[in-house]
């Protein structure tokens, strides 16, 4: 199982293009691209290319909403399949988000 995250940058945008599994075993792979963060109005996490995610790969999204209340950044999630789409749905991801971010990435 493998990860790939290629980073683009687009003003002061930053999207993240997640391509492959999201479990225990890749998720550390997120975390240099949020450790290194500064200065963007507007983080996107773009999942057309993810394979598998797991409660860690969430968790990893959860600390990307976690450090756009910290460092004062939009997040959005864009891409997902239906059957991701329906696993944030019932992890009620989407619904923290609106809470924190007042909309839904």
């Amino acid at each position: 199982m493998s990860l790939t995250v290629e980073k683009e940058v687009q003003g002061k945008t930053l999207v993240l293009k997640v391509k492959g599994v999201l479990d225990i075993s890749t998720a550390h792979a997120i975390d240099p691209y949020l450790e290194e963060i500064d200065h963007i109005e507007t983080l996107v996490f773009d999942f057309s290319g993810l394979e598998f995610i797991d409660s860690t790969g969430i968790g990893s999204i959860m600390n990307a909403i976690y450090l756009s209340q910290e460092k004062n950044f939009k997040l959005k999630l864009q891409g997902m399949d239906e059957l991701t789409d329906n696993v944030f749905e019932t992890v009620g991801l989407y619904q923290i988000l609106e809470a924190m971010q007042g909309e839904v990435g």
